[in-house]
């Protein structure tokens, strides 16, 4: 099981994501979130098992994106540069061996 905790910004929320690793470049997730918004993605998505070689890379033959995550997010999130998108398909690629663990930062320099 992977846990990332993603701070959100200048909402002040957080949400946590439990990523876990079904075999076979398969995973699924769960969020705990203070964002009404992601707790609409979790009610939709959590739990379901998804094929990380389609949530992380575009097709080959047509250079389409067929990621659930991202399809799901963009249409119930209405803030697309929220750092939970990519939060969730870090877990999930670092839950199934596609990646290491790593901390990831967006930092302001003033």
């Amino acid at each position: 099981m992977v846990n990332v905790e993603i701070k959100g910004g200048i909402c002040g929320f957080t949400t946590q994501v439990y990523a876990e690793d079904k075999t076979g470049y398969k995973a699924s997730f769960r969020l705990e979130s203070e964002c009404p918004n992601w707790k609409k993605v979790d009610a939709f998505l959590g739990g379901k098992e998804l094929n990380m070689m389609t949530e992380l890379f575009k097709d080959k033959k047509t250079g389409a994106l067929n990621s659930q995550v991202m399809e799901v997010s963009l249409k119930m999130i209405p803030h697309v540069s929220c750092p939970v998108i990519s939060g969730i398909l870090k877990a999930l690629e670092v839950s199934v061996g596609l990646a290491l663990p790593k901390d990831a930062a967006i930092k302001f320099i003033k």
